[in-house]
């Protein structure tokens, strides 16, 4: 069991603070309950684990949204240009290739720390999009790097916030332990 399990496991059995005219008021037992625990070395970041899994999650969420998207995008564009193939250029199996690509570079997405590492990504992902698609089908490589592109940022973008206000809250609880208790008179 990690430092911040046993944290969160006082937290639920003992009282930690008691609400006294709008302010808290620290419980002298706590105090040298997480005096210890910050002596232990209080984890800022996130669990490995809990981020991969986050992050897996939603950019397979993205991936199913974009599937949606896509289908959708495809009715629309047969209406309006009267089916794939009329324009005379078709892309074939270039299609599942675009789709693979996509969904692996999510999973690296995931996986990946980095924040710079996973923009990179993307933009290589971008990058092979537009050199394969634009000289024969410059709409489909319009929708297929906005919509991929834009799908995996998204994803990306969730993530970094909500492993950023991760950070911040255990900043914030680490500053609360650290700042001594003070006694409101009424």
């Amino acid at each position: 069991m990690s430092n911040h399990d046993g944290w969160v496991a006082a937290q639920f059995t003992q009282p930690y603070q008691v609400m006294t005219a709008g302010l808290f008021q620290s419980v002298d037992s706590e105090i040298s309950f997480m005096q210890g625990h910050m002596a232990r070395g209080y984890e800022t970041s996130m669990n490995t684990y809990v981020r991969i899994a986050m992050c897996l999650a939603f950019h397979a969420a993205g991936c199913v949204a974009y599937t949606f998207l896509n289908d959708a995008v495809v009715v629309a564009y047969k209406a309006f240009n009267g089916g794939f193939t009329t324009r005379g250029v078709g892309i074939g199996i270039a299609h599942y290739m675009f789709i693979y690509i996509f969904f692996g570079v999510n999973a690296l997405a995931a996986i990946i720390p980095n924040l710079w590492a996973k923009l990179g990504l993307v933009a290589l992902m971008v990058a092979w999009i537009l050199f394969m698609m634009v000289p024969d089908n410059p709409l489909r490589a319009l929708f297929y790097t906005v919509a991929q592109g834009g799908v995996t940022l998204l994803a990306i973008l969730v993530t970094q916030v909500i492993e950023l206000r991760w950070e911040k809250r255990a900043l914030m609880r680490q500053a609360l332990l650290a700042s001594p208790a003070r006694e409101v008179d009424a």
